[in-house]
């Protein structure tokens, strides 16, 4: 046997290089968010919204003011 390799279709070797590529900046990047969030020493409020969800409006417009 001369050493049996194993085939890797190009597309597939291509997905895991670009895996890996993203994997290596998204680590750094969480490291440098958690400890920046951390430091940061203000408590953050959260933010609050609604959705109204309506059918039927016709044409309705929010007056101004």
């Amino acid at each position: 046997m001369n050493g049996a390799r194993i085939k890797i279709h190009p597309f597939i070797r291509a997905a895991l290089v670009l895996f890996a590529l993203l994997l290596a900046v998204y680590i750094p990047l969480k490291i440098y968010i958690a400890r920046s969030e951390s430091s940061d020493g203000a408590s953050r409020e959260p933010v609050l919204f609604s959705i109204f969800v309506t059918n039927e409006l016709n044409g309705y417009r929010e007056p101004c003011g």
